[in-house]
């Protein structure tokens, strides 16, 4: 029955990490690390949908576009799917600095503008910037159809300026943009995207007018490159509200203006505070750069409650990860860098500043030099070097390395939320996951993914790993033991798995309505009614409850309910503070059942459990966090403080529950067994059919639990609870059925971890049985979530459901046994020679009617046993 196979799925997300701390030897349980991927915690910005991957063009398109063979090459590399897949170029329109200006020596970065400025006239030069719109195009060919361009601006033309020089005022901390040419720089910025877009067929999705603006790094007569400070509030004010009317007077209607690319993620924040509403009005897209602050949390709610997308749209650096390294000490650091960004912004898009920062070349460039070659025991910027004397490409660890995410993790995709240095992402429509871990340790590390919140999962993954030897090298699949996936990483690789068959993320259902009335809870910090213990019931992440030590809210649900999930965010900032914290159910406010505890720390937004433990039964459910210091690495508080952001339930009146069975409960007559852990009479198999969960068989290898119905019925479903901490023990348990106590056959096998709560097996169709059995098998369990030296047989209830009417189809001669002689005494009866048959027993199609489909689907069966 699909009812049942989807609650299976849904109630065997049982909490891994708490079982593995239960069952695994102390040792084993500092060695591994559990990772749980959900397809309910999606990232918060874009309903989670990625965009994908991309580098500026500017500078190294500039440098290498004089090519045709490099530029080719570079798009091949960079953007085609053989190469690292990336799919957005973010353009850069260059402003122009004065020609008899010469202070720029880089090779790459005196960028040429669209204009030519004489005594006050000004005319459009079409054919500048030829090298970068050589590569731009070839590079929108090798992406395809998921290419998206962004047009950026450093700097206005150096005649629009307060220094006349592109690269910056003589006081870098102030406007360089002349306040009388807010108007024409639009009108410029507008111009050069239209003919890109009418004349050469090249759609731009996005534009920004600035980059890194509130900062003082663009000073006049730099030796490096373009920049234009842009004071906060009214300057960045004036210069959208000026693009957005020139590209509307161009029917450019259709194009996102992005704001404000600043430098540090603290800085992004308070330039769109500084905005007016009327302004922000006009941005579709916040990008922000992460090469300072550490607000993204922060950020990432500003874009929530803005409604608005958010990309990481530039970060690079020369810095390592790991300890001796070599090679892949760059790659590492980048890695680290994607994972820390994506998984706390949760951006839509990660692009790289730019993926050629290096050139080697005998004659240089007007007149200047090249760097060479980058040290790749070293840092270095970029993930390639361009070798010009040989019109080759030279590529790096760090290359591979950022491969591991953009060949796999692709556009379309949904973000998951991830821990312990990984990123996962979800493709609903061709039920793929894709897991991408970073160990930039000097030792392997044991990891088991948690998977048991999706339906179903494959049976394999493939892992494909950069390290210091291997560069994207296809390992040998590994086989997922039920919903767990145990791997080792090596040391300082990235490696990416790869699980087909994945399905699951639903959308959940029955969120209980919760009014302030329902509510109770500790006191605020500093009795502030403004973050008091009703804001985390308030349905905004943005507002917060900020408890204190030993504080808890709680909410009366008014009436029993049968919890199927929870969800909880915490305060944007403080995320540590939910580690260890912990939820808890009661059905009488007194005695509670503790249900999900938080044992990492969370990233920000909204996280959702479908795998809950202990009796969710419940009318009460109240968060807490333990009394005394913290004893976690994240929290260095004092004290721990029950902050949190924002709670949801699901669920239904107890009573109405979906997983109730459709069916009568089967009592049984008598039951046998084996023994238990030294014949101990508290924990025998009787206590499996007791009625009640807390009690428990405690069965040893090879045990077994026998009901007895006392007569054949027809088997709809089969209920289990495991014993409370031991939940691991019932997987690779097993139920067979039989009509006479000796002959058997086995009809279900625990393959997941069930949670402590009934589970129900899928629907039987025409099972007919006395006895039920459940056992174990004999030998050392499989499953990496049971650390048991072999299979233990232990089990808190069982419970059968069915139908007591003796209705068993095919049992034609209605002996409790279908064989061959009830085929032949049915075919008799529909030749005229039989008269008396059991008519139920022979209706196999259930359409009330004894007719010759019933003798084929009866051979069919008998065929099948």
């Amino acid at each position: 029955m699909k009812l049942f196979k989807r609650i299976f799925s849904a109630t065997a997300a049982a909490a891994v990490l708490s079982s593995m701390i239960t069952v695994m030897p102390a040792a084993e349980v500092a060695a591994a690390t559990v990772v749980t991927v959900s397809p309910y915690d999606v990232y918060d910005i874009n309903g989670g949908k990625f965009e994908g991957w991309g580098t500026s063009l500017c500078w190294w398109a500039n440098r290498v576009g004089y090519s045709d063979t490099l530029a080719q090459k570079a798009a091949d590399t960079f953007f085609s799917p053989d190469g690292l897949g990336l799919n957005i170029a973010r353009f850069n329109i260059g402003g122009g600095d004065d020609p008899s200006h010469t202070h720029i020596t880089r090779t790459d970065s005196n960028m040429p503008g669209y204009t030519k400025y004489n005594n006050g006239n000004v005319t459009y030069d079409w054919t500048a910037d030829s090298n970068q719109r050589n590569v731009l195009q070839r590079c929108i060919k090798a992406a395809g159809d998921d290419m998206i361009v962004e047009m950026f601006s450093n700097s206005p033309p150096y005649y629009m300026t307060n220094s006349g020089c592109s690269s910056g005022a003589k006081d870098s901390a102030k406007n360089n943009l002349r306040d009388d040419k807010y108007t024409d720089f639009a009108e410029y910025l507008a111009e050069v995207t239209a003919h890109y877009e009418n004349e050469w067929g090249i759609h731009v999705q996005s534009i920004t007018p600035m980059n890194e603006p509130y900062t003082n790094y663009w000073g006049a007569y730099s030796n490096k490159q373009e920049g234009c400070h842009f004071d906060q509030g009214k300057s960045m004010d004036t210069i959208y509200q000026e693009l957005s009317k020139s590209l509307k007077k161009r029917g450019l209607n259709d194009i996102i203006i992005s704001a404000n690319d600043e430098s540090v993620i603290d800085t992004a924040i308070s330039s769109w505070n500084n905005m007016s509403a009327a302004t922000r009005a006009l941005i579709g897209r916040i990008d922000t750069h992460t090469y300072g602050g550490s607000k993204r949390a922060e950020l990432k709610e500003t874009a929530i409650k803005a409604g608005r997308n958010l990309w990481m749209s530039e970060v690079d650096g020369g810095s390592t990860a790991g300890t001796n390294a070599g090679e892949m000490g760059a790659g590492l650091w980048l890695a680290d860098r994607i994972t820390l960004d994506l998984n706390e912004l949760n951006s839509s898009a990660w692009i790289l500043w730019q993926v050629i920062d290096n050139h080697i070349s005998s004659v240089g460039m007007n007149g200047n030099k090249d760097k060479g070659m980058v040290n790749t025991q070293g840092g270095y910027w970029g993930l390639a070097v361009a070798d010009h004397d040989n019109n080759n490409i030279i590529l790096t660890k760090k290359y591979y390395s950022m491969g591991q995410f953009s060949r796999y993790i692709r556009p379309g995709m949904t973000m998951l939320k991830s821990s312990n240095n990984c990123v996962t992402a979800f493709d609903k429509e061709n039920n793929k996951l894709v897991i991408v871990a970073t160990n930039d340790g000097s030792s392997d590390k044991q990891i088991v993914f948690d998977l048991s919140g999706f339906d179903t999962v494959g049976t394999k993954a493939q892992p494909i790993r950069t390290s210091n030897s291997e560069s994207w090298k296809s390992l040998n699949t590994i086989d997922l033991k039920g919903n767990a996936l145990e791997v080792t990483l090596a040391k300082q690789s990235v490696t990416t798995y790869i699980i087909e068959g994945v399905k699951g993320g639903a959308a959940l259902t029955d969120q209980i309505a919760i009014s302030s009335s329902m509510l109770s809870g500790s006191d605020s910090w500093n009795s502030d009614s403004s973050t008091s213990y009703a804001k985390a019931f308030d349905g905004s992440t943005a507002t917060y409850f900020d408890g204190v030590s030993n504080g808890w809210v709680q909410a009366d649900l008014g009436e029993l309910y049968d919890i199927t999930a929870l969800g909880y965010a915490p305060r944007g900032g403080y995320e540590y503070r939910m580690t260890d914290g912990r939820f808890l159910a009661s059905q009488d406010g007194t005695n509670w059942s503790e249900i999900y505890v938080v044992k990492d720390k969370p990233s920000s937004g909204m996280h959702y459990v479908t795998a809950l433990s202990g009796d969710t039964t419940a009318r009460y459910i109240r968060y807490e966090v333990p009394a005394g210091a913290p004893k976690n690495e994240y929290n260095k508080d004092s004290a721990y403080c029950a902050n949190i952001a924002e709670i949801a339930l699901f669920g239904v009146p107890h009573g109405q529950s979906s997983t109730r069975p459709k069916y009568d409960k089967l009592e049984p007559v008598s039951g046998t067994g084996s023994g238990s852990w030294k014949d101990t009479a508290s924990v025998t198999f009787e206590k499996a059919y007791d009625g009640n969960m807390n009690t428990y068989f405690d069965g040893l290898e090879g045990g077994y639990v026998q009901l007895d119905l006392g007569k054949v019925c027809n088997i709809g479903t089969i209920a289990y609870c495991p014993r409370s901490g031991y939940e691991a023990r019932m997987i690779g348990g097993f139920f067979s059925v039989s009509t006479d106590g000796i002959n058997w056959k086995k009809v279900y096998t625990i393959e997941n971890k069930p949670t402590f709560k009934m589970n129900y097996t899928d629907e039987f169709e025409n099972l007919s049985a006395r006895y039920i059995r459940y056992e174990v098998p004999t030998g050392a369990p499989t499953s990496p979530l049971n650390n048991d030296d072999v299979y233990l047989c232990n089990v808190a209830e069982i419970a059968v459901y069915g139908l007591t009417s003796t209705v068993v189809k095919g049992d034609v001669n209605n002996d409790a046994s279908v064989n061959v002689a009830d085929l032949v005494m049915l075919q008799k009866f529909l030749l005229g020679a039989e008269k008396e048959i059991t008519a139920d027993n022979a209706d196999m199609n259930h359409d009330y009617t004894v007719d010759v489909f019933d003798l084929v689907l009866l051979r069919k069966l008998l065929i099948s046993q």
